[in-house]
């Protein structure tokens, strides 16, 4: 699902099985899998934390996260061809 929400829109929030991604004034993607949610950010940032609401972390434009249950995660720089995969199941 690609979110595009202009700054100052309110709040809100995408809810998966696996994590919980707020924005921030942003425009980013939440991918969903049976193994775990992925958010990546294309500008602006995102808080993605786990579904119960803990280990929240700051994502900010080209930062992704994986997460997954039991596995840490953190902001990662994503990669420019993982960021274009993604960015092109979009049409973008």
């Amino acid at each position: 699902m690609l979110i595009q929400l202009p700054p100052g829109g309110g709040a809100f929030e995408i809810r998966t099985p696996h994590a919980i991604a707020a924005v921030r004034g942003t425009e980013y993607i939440v991918d969903v899998t049976l193994e775990q949610t992925s958010v990546f950010v294309v500008r602006g940032k995102v808080a993605v934390s786990r579904a119960n609401g803990s280990e929240t972390v700051l994502l900010t434009q080209g930062e992704g996260a994986d997460v997954a249950p039991g596995v840490p995660f953190a902001p990662v720089r994503w990669g420019v061809p993982r960021a274009e995969a993604l960015l092109a199941r979009f049409g973008r």
